[in-house]
């Protein structure tokens, strides 16, 4: 009997603990972003306000450009082989047309442009470029690898509603 009580305190007491070391390791699992400064930084706006290729486009924001502050979600977990996560998000931005159209000549320099600003900060951050390509005219991606992270960004552009010129890019991150 004394027995039987001691085993029911043991593990009454153990059960509060390890509910406790579970809460720590997901708030902890929450807290710390493990995507790659690239990922955490990247902004469509940024890109496209940057961009110097950007004749017969308005993109302030007095003038109709919009968007950015994309849509994202993480997963992750622990496992024998270390932590695992896997990050996603699209952002978006949107400008006006000045002429109201857009040649397709300055389409095709305006995206080449930014898949150039693309590549400069995937190196400045120390990606490793594992393929990239580029559909069609209006839109590029790349894969990459920063440290033991594996990302693919896609960028592309489109006419919407005639009067403006939509930039969305498509983020995802793991490892």
């Amino acid at each position: 009997m004394v027995v039987s009580l001691s085993l029911f305190i043991a593990n009454r007491n153990r059960i509060p603990i390890l509910f406790l070391i579970g809460i720590l390791g997901a708030q902890g699992a929450c807290i710390m972003s493990q995507e790659s400064p690239f990922f955490a930084k990247f902004s469509m706006q940024d890109l496209v306000t940057a961009n110097k290729s950007m004749a017969g486009v308005a993109c302030n924001p007095m003038g109709g450009g919009g968007g950015g502050n994309g849509i994202g979600s993480r997963s992750g977990g622990f496992g024998l082989g270390g932590t695992s996560f896997h990050a996603q998000k699209t952002d978006a931005f949107a400008c006006r047309l000045q002429s109201g159209t857009l040649p397709s000549a300055d389409e095709e320099r305006l995206i080449a442009s930014l898949r150039k600003q693309v590549e400069d900060s995937l190196r400045t951050y120390g990606a490793n470029i594992k393929e990239s390509s580029s559909r069609d005219p209006r839109s590029f991606y790349f894969s990459y690898a920063i440290k033991d992270i594996q990302g693919r960004i896609q960028v592309s552009g489109e006419m919407v509603g005639g009067d403006f010129y939509n930039f969305q890019a498509d983020l995802q991150e793991s490892k």
